[in-house]
């Protein structure tokens, strides 16, 4: 265990290391690095580009499905014996698809992939992360997803290897792969345990009262699921994410179809996307620590609008590319801010199941996106009326999110009053 040999180091800092490292394996080969297969898989099979973005659909509204209920196990058992059941099932997946005859095979080895990333991915690694930190944990969620960022230049590898090793094979080898890091990594990430001697956020004049409310504290799930704010966020989001997710899985196929490029460039494509989306992650998240929460999530709204209005009326690559630009950051801002305010608004008691509800609700946007999108490649011969659509989408969520203020009543109701400094990131919603 590398806390073990790092005992100086506050062990939440090693459950983010480990968790973004998790996520940059996972990010790189499921959630990136499949778009390399997409139009391999339509020219070996005949299917539409409909059917085989219904695959992705399922991935995105599988994971949701699934982490209400791996969400409540986490809670019960702990993060990290779910994650390593995770890493399993998720090479199980990689595996399957590999020996596909059929479209339901495919969407069979999808789903099992998506519920092992769903247990060992973003939800498991944000429960753990949530327990460690409290005024920095915009900031740790923030960092923990920088791996999901990095992980987008991982598909110039993945593209790499389907060319040189056809598709079937360079899945089998990225089973592999995942299976033997994700159990190493899996051992190394894990919630805080109850009386931890390192004090919340590994700032030694935290004191005990603060520690043990930082662990403790939380609104019960009926109350949580039913207020104000997770109604109105997860509307926002549902919106939100239906823009994003298609732009994500659509933009290899995108720049091959509509703007005839190579694969290569394509992908070179991606892998601007996710670096950049580094800076949202980091630079909104940070400020998140800082300001309003729902206004950083609003902004992302606003930037997916300016976004996908440029992708709609690209004529070339270049021009497309600038639109890219300008939702990555957007993109990468919500992953962490999102389960960041779930914790500021509701504790971390039972983070894994509110989170995971919301998860569900906000992927049934994200799995919504990229099949109504590819449906009106099939029906229009092009992308541009499908990114309109994303832009009204991500229009609607910015009033929902600037409506999903804090739910002061429960938290005063339930938070024990503790000696400590107003949060920054509560008092400024």
């Amino acid at each position: 265990m590398v806390r073990r040999l790092l005992p100086g180091v506050y062990e939440g800092w090693i459950v983010v290391a480990g968790g973004g490292v998790m996520i940059l394996a996972i990010g790189s080969i499921f959630f990136w690095g499949m778009g390399a297969i997409f139009n391999e898989m339509i020219a070996e099979f005949g299917w539409t580009v409909a059917a085989t973005a219904m695959a992705f659909s399922l991935r995105t509204e599988v994971s949701g499905v699934a982490a209400p209920v791996i969400g409540a196990i986490m809670d019960r058992i702990g993060v990290q014996r779910v994650m390593l059941v995770g890493v399993v099932l998720t090479a199980l997946g990689f595996g399957y698809i590999s020996i596909v005859d059929t479209l339901w095979e495919f969407y069979a080895g999808m789903v099992l992939a998506a519920i092992g990333t769903s247990a060992c991915g973003y939800p498991a690694c944000f429960a753990a992360v949530a327990t460690w930190f409290n005024r920095r944990r915009s900031s740790a969620m923030a960092i923990i997803t920088v791996g999901g960022g990095i992980g987008g230049a991982s598909t110039l590898v993945v593209g790499q290897l389907v060319e040189e090793f056809g598709w079937r094979l360079a899945l089998r080898l990225l089973a592999v792969f995942i299976l033997f890091a994700g159990l190493a990594i899996a051992a190394n990430v894990r919630s805080r345990p109850a009386n931890h001697p390192q004090p919340m956020d590994g700032v030694a004049s935290e004191s005990v009262t603060v520690r043990a409310a930082g662990d403790m504290w939380g609104v019960p799930i009926r109350e949580a699921l039913l207020s104000r704010p997770f109604i109105m966020m997860s509307l926002g989001l549902i919106a939100l994410s239906f823009a994003t997710n298609a732009v994500v899985v659509h933009q290899i196929p995108y720049f091959e179809r509509d703007l005839d490029t190579s694969k290569a460039l394509a992908a070179t494509g991606v892998a601007v996307f996710s670096f950049v989306s580094i800076a949202g992650r980091l630079g909104i998240g940070v400020l998140a620590d800082r300001y309003s929460k729902r206004s950083m999530l609003a902004l992302t709204g606003v930037l997916t609008v300016v976004g996908g209005t440029i992708l709609a009326f690209a004529s070339t690559a270049t021009m497309a590319m600038v639109g890219i630009l300008v939702i990555a950051p957007a993109f990468g801002g919500l992953i962490p801010v999102r389960p960041a305010i779930l914790a500021d608004y509701f504790g971390t008691r039972h983070f894994g199941t509110i989170n995971g509800v919301a998860t569900l609700v906000t992927t049934t946007g994200g799995a919504a996106g990229p099949w109504v999108v590819g449906w009106m490649v099939d029906v229009s011969g092009s992308y541009m009326q499908g990114w309109l659509v994303c832009v009204v989408m991500a229009a609607v969520a910015i009033p929902l999110l600037l409506l999903s203020s804090p739910p002061t009543a429960l938290i005063e109701r339930y938070r024990p009053t503790v000696s400590e400094p107003s949060s920054p990131s509560l008092a400024t919603h």
